[in-house]
């Protein structure tokens, strides 16, 4: 290792989707300068045509601003929402929404919605590939509920000049924002020795079968707790880095 944080020997390897990395990255700059910053989606987010009509009194339901922004493209009229996660629900308001309550996951959701008993028709705008169905989840609790598929998240690969560079047995850093990211990764590189922040518990268990230098689990599953805890292990990388010569 070298002893001058400056020559950036520990890397992040960001793997988020669209415009997620740089979002990832908005708040922690500081200390992103002292690593090199590798930015690999592994999914890429096509957009796909509305293929129900929505009421124009239902109430929109997102969970990723993925699936917000599936709904502005279909220019819906609707303007009333719930939505999961603190950054969603930020982007909704700066759109025009009402939002009428938001939760840090998709369960807490559920709950939510489930207790104010909404008389409204619920849509739900997704991804084609999520975890759990909200909507059956609804219904079963008499709540009136439509599944839209807004968007697909096409697996990419990881670029070959960046295999190089993380399989070169620097430091690495990874990030990971959901089990399906965990799997494709996972099918590109192999993870051991590396570095790695899961959003939830459900994500660490797809990747209990890896050697990994270190895996933390967010204490919260938000942006902000996942940026919190990757800039904890980039510090102790930072620290040791400086006293290791």
């Amino acid at each position: 290792m070298t002893n001058n944080p400056d020559q950036k020997n520990v890397i992040l390897l960001l793997t988020r989707p669209q415009d997620g990395n740089e979002q990832f990255c908005l708040k922690i700059k500081h200390l992103l300068q002292k690593c090199e910053i590798l930015d690999n989606p592994i999914q890429k987010i096509e957009f796909l045509p509305a293929l129900s009509e929505v009421k124009k009194n239902s109430v929109l339901i997102f969970t990723s601003i993925n699936g917000l922004r599936s709904a502005e493209k279909y220019n819906l009229i609707n303007k009333k929402c719930f939505v999961v996660g603190e950054n969603t629900k930020r982007v909704a308001t700066s759109l025009g929404y009402e939002v009428l309550g938001f939760a840090s996951n998709q369960e807490n959701l559920l709950k939510l919605i489930k207790s104010n008993k909404p008389s409204e028709n619920m849509v739900h705008i997704r991804g084609k590939h999520t975890v759990g169905n909200l909507c059956d989840s609804l219904k079963r609790s008499a709540v009136s509920c439509m599944d839209i598929v807004g968007y697909n998240q096409k697996p990419l690969k990881i670029k070959k000049k960046i295999l190089q560079k993380i399989q070169s047995g620097r430091p690495v850093i990874l990030p990971i924002f959901s089990s399906r990211s965990a799997k494709l990764i996972e099918s590109n590189v192999d993870l051991t020795g590396f570095n790695v922040v899961v959003i939830s518990e459900a994500v660490a268990k797809t990747l209990t079968g890896t050697e990994l230098g270190e895996l933390v689990i967010s204490k919260k599953p938000d942006l902000n707790s996942m940026q919190e805890a990757t800039l904890a292990i980039l510090r102790r990388l930072i620290k040791f880095d400086i006293s290791t010569s």
